[in-house]
């Protein structure tokens, strides 16, 4: 008798962050390698997941931020970084693996609250509901 199994992930709603249970988008066994997050960013690897590619949501507004991201392995994600009591992200974010500075918000938006055109990103996202986003990550689609 041969039996199959069948793995599902499901999303699982942590705080304000929704992340795939398995965390399914690291190590998928094909040609996709595992990058690290950025130094300073702490979390377990088995409960780290990165979503990379062309952010085409972006909200910002007090207590949180939102962004859509069409992933270079042709998948779309949704992530949110929980900031309570302001409108400004940039503890959560990094330009190029670097500490995020106030010259960095001209590189990412055109103005408050409103995405440059066509701006790249990985977001780090940890079980735990902790999220770090890099901006200006290079294209490394692979096919």
């Amino acid at each position: 008798m041969h039996v199959r199994v069948a793995i599902v992930a499901t999303v699982v709603a942590l705080g304000t962050v929704a992340v795939p249970s398995g965390l399914a988008a690291q190590g998928r066994g094909d040609d996709r390698s595992r990058q690290r997050p950025a130094e300073g960013f702490a979390c377990n690897p088995d409960n780290l997941t990165s979503f990379t590619g062309v952010v085409a949501g972006y909200s910002r507004q007090a207590g949180r931020t939102t962004l859509r991201i069409r992933t270079d392995w042709d998948t779309t994600e949704d992530v949110t970084i929980a900031h309570p009591g302001t409108d400004d992200p940039s503890a959560f974010f990094r330009y190029e693996g670097r500490a995020f500075t106030p010259a960095d918000w001209s590189r990412v938006e055109r103005e408050k609250g409103v995405l440059q055109p066509a701006r790249r990103a990985t977001a780090w996202v940890c079980a735990d509901g902790k999220v770090l986003v890099d901006w200006a990550v290079p294209s490394e689609r692979r096919r």
